[in-house]
């Protein structure tokens, strides 16, 4: 059954109007006919099966039926990604929406070789991520879309890491805890938010880290090799993931 997003601004128990690119895809690119079933969602947990009804002037009206709402997970992660460069933060944002995080703070760091200086192309690209992550969410059956959170710097991670009961992040420091140590210690506190924090190619510099390792951050290893920046992230949240899981 095809699946797509509707936002829950838009949401209607009744009959829903997807947004145009949304029925563009379904009416001219998969030829949905009168009649045939569809999944729905709004990334905050609620589902529908509908039935698609093509009405005069070839307007797609989605007839809502078996409406659900699925239960919020007792936990959540947030992934603190400094810019990569080239197309891999689009890369990490899709892979971080099939793996279930929650959301995703893009961040500039001294060593990101993208450097996002204009609000409004900051803006651009958010938006952009979080299409790619609904996208994600469409194709994969996640029913909770992360929220891509504006570009911020260092100091702004620090200050809301402070807000987690478990933020990590990930270095490449000689005489750190490996991650397994850590995880060991975090099970026995059951947390409810956790964040992690990937550097950049090159890692965060010492006063970075000083400053995150300041707002409680605990610096952690991955093993002795070392990652690309979106395999840090993916490996990272996998294990997260499977460490927190019910």
């Amino acid at each position: 059954m095809n699946r797509f997003f509707v936002a829950p601004a838009d949401w209607n128990d009744s009959e829903i109007i997807l947004s145009p690119s949304s029925e563009h895809h379904m009416v001219d690119v998969l030829r949905l006919a009168n009649g045939e079933m569809v999944s729905l969602f709004d990334g905050n947990g609620r589902c529908a099966v509908a039935r698609v009804a093509i009405e005069r002037g070839h307007r797609a009206v989605l007839k809502v039926s078996e409406v659900s709402s699925l239960p919020k997970s007792k936990y959540s992660i947030s992934l603190f990604q400094a810019l990569p460069k080239g197309s891999r933060m689009d890369f990490i944002v899709e892979k971080a929406t099939e793996i279930g995080a929650s959301s995703v703070y893009p961040v500039m760091t001294d060593r990101v070789v993208v450097r996002l200086n204009d609000e409004a192309k900051k803006e651009d690209r958010r938006g952009r991520w979080q299409r790619i992550a609904i996208s994600a969410a469409e194709q994969s059956g996640v029913n909770r879309v992360p929220e891509i959170k504006p570009v911020m710097d260092i100091d702004q991670i620090a200050k809301i890491g402070r807000d987690f009961d478990v933020f990590l992040v990930g270095a490449l420091s000689v005489d750190i805890k490996p991650l397994r140590a850590v995880l060991a210690d975090m099970r026995k506190a059951q947390p409810s938010r956790v964040a992690l924090l990937i550097g950049p190619e090159g890692d965060l510099t010492p006063l970075e880290l000083k400053i995150v390792m300041d707002a409680g951050a605990v610096p952690v290893s991955f093993g002795p090799n070392i990652f690309r920046v979106e395999t840090a992230a993916i490996f990272g949240l996998s294990v997260l993931t499977y460490e927190l899981q019910d």
